[in-house]
């Protein structure tokens, strides 16, 4: 009766720990981990072409010459990069996108009609030629293909000067007056920002964000005395960078989303003067522009009372062209072109910044198999990985037509696909089991489990000695 009684009791702890508390204990201390998209995640980093810009050739040509200019112009483009060119014909009645190529016997020598719009004679030799300096392929090559290349960074000067890719920039005009006692002069700051500044800024709203400031600086002489030839003064071209330092440590800027451009009115004594070129030559234009800060025109007062918007303008909104990545033009005005190649490079830093912070997600989480995963970690995921195809589909839109919603929604989706990808990654909830391992929880719980188990395991062997001695007695 009483090794009944024993038996019954082991059975009924055994019942009790197993069916009960080993249940409880699982589901208490399982971590819970939602499925992230990673096969998804892998595809985007292994996809070398993000986006490619269709280009619209249209005309009445024979196949075999389609064919044979389609191949040529595709040699001359680079066949590799994150951004790739989709030459193609199409019917002439819809003859429209970005860039388009038209094919007429009328045509005596390749015209440009509109930056977007070519016309070509079909009989040109060189067609193919034409196609490809009208595309302007190394701009694009060179701004957004830099941005997951470094190499190209140190080739190339117009790539260092653009600034980096921001959501939003902060133009500040600044007009340096060294010396108020002689250089008496009507500024009209507000005037000339309204009718030159901000009609060019408005033409990129819904791309990117401006906002402007403008300020007067007093008594700050240059850093280095001009030399004088002939009836002129000079700064040679290497010292250029000196006359920045003390202007911009007065400029009161503190984010590297500062676009400086800059005024500095040159006492009348030193007047003319001119930039000296590194090949003995003269700048047309006594301005200069600094990578990544900004622009600085060099304005001679002589015999003038009042700044003269139109003049200085004209010399600095081709320069904030060059600083948001755009080709070193003299016209201050933004073609559709313009306009895409800003939106192309926002939104491929955007992507990019996207893969590789969700692809550093994806390792962690592999890396720590007890990293809890909500579900609204998943949902982050899924938002960035929508946003990066989303941003992605409309810009290969341009075959349609190009308008600035659309640009405005595929650097918004890059923007949201970034966001949530950070998002996702810094999210308290899994960064809050980083310092517990299962070592860690071993040394929690098993001075928990071993009171309970160690008799029962205790209780079990004794139970299977006895049973050992009957079947040996027997």
């Amino acid at each position: 009766m009483e090794l009944t009684v024993q038996k019954g009791n082991i059975l009924y702890y055994t019942l009790i720990v197993v069916v009960l508390g080993v249940p409880v204990w699982w589901n208490t201390t399982n971590t819970y981990r939602a499925t992230l998209p990673t096969n998804e995640v892998s595809q985007l980093k292994l996809d070398q072409t993000l986006f490619s810009i269709p280009v619209s050739l249209c005309g009445v040509v024979n196949e075999k010459y389609k064919l044979t200019l389609t191949e040529a112009v595709r040699r001359l483009i680079p066949a590799t990069g994150r951004v790739q060119y989709d030459v193609h014909f199409i019917h002439k009645e819809a003859c429209e996108g970005l860039y388009v190529v038209e094919f007429s016997k009328d045509a005596t020598q390749a015209e440009l009609i509109s930056p977007g719009r070519l016309k070509l004679n079909p009989s040109q030799s060189d067609a193919a030629q034409h196609i490809y300096s009208f595309l302007n392929i190394e701009l694009l090559h060179k701004h957004t293909h830099s941005v997951d290349d470094p190499s190209l960074h140190l080739k190339y000067q117009d790539v260092r000067n653009a600034m980096a890719v921001a959501t939003s920039y902060n133009v500040l005009v600044t007009v340096v007056n060294p010396d108020p006692g002689t250089i008496h002069m009507d500024l009209d700051l507000e005037e000339g920002t309204r009718s030159y500044l901000q009609p060019f800024l408005a033409k990129l709203e819904g791309i990117v964000k401006f906002t402007f400031q403008t300020q007067v600086l007093r008594y700050i002489p240059l850093s280095m005395k001009p030399l004088k030839a002939g009836d002129h003064f000079y700064i040679s071209e290497n010292n250029l960078p000196h006359l920045i330092n003390p202007i911009e440590s007065k400029l009161g800027t503190s984010t590297t989303n500062d676009i400086n451009l800059i005024i500095y009115l040159v006492e009348p004594r030193l007047c003319p003067l001119k930039i000296k070129l590194s090949n003995g030559d003269y700048a047309a234009v006594s301005s200069f522009l600094s990578p990544q800060f900004g622009s600085i025109v060099l304005y001679d007062t002589v015999n003038k009372t009042r700044l003269e918007h139109s003049e200085t303008f004209s010399t600095l909104l081709p320069q904030l062209k060059q600083l948001l990545g755009l080709s070193a033009s003299s016209s201050p005005s933004l073609s559709d072109q313009d306009l895409f190649h800003i939106a192309a490079r926002q939104t491929l830093v955007n992507i990019l910044q996207s893969v590789d912070t969700l692809n550093s997600l994806i390792s962690l989480v592999d890396s720590i198999p007890n990293m809890v995963i909500g579900d609204h970690i998943k949902d982050l995921v899924l938002e960035s990985v929508a946003g990066i195809s989303s941003a992605r589909a409309v810009l290969a839109q341009t075959r349609i037509a190009l308008t600035k919603d659309k640009l405005s929604k595929s650097i918004n989706s890059s923007i949201t696909a970034r966001d949530s990808a950070e998002t996702a990654f810094s999210d308290p909830s899994i960064l809050a089991l980083l310092y517990f391992p299962d070592d860690q929880k071993f040394a929690i719980y098993i001075p928990l489990f071993l009171p309970v188990g160690l008799p029962l395991v205790i209780a079990y062997f004794e139970l299977i000695k006895e049973w050992r001695t009957k079947k040996v007695a027997v």
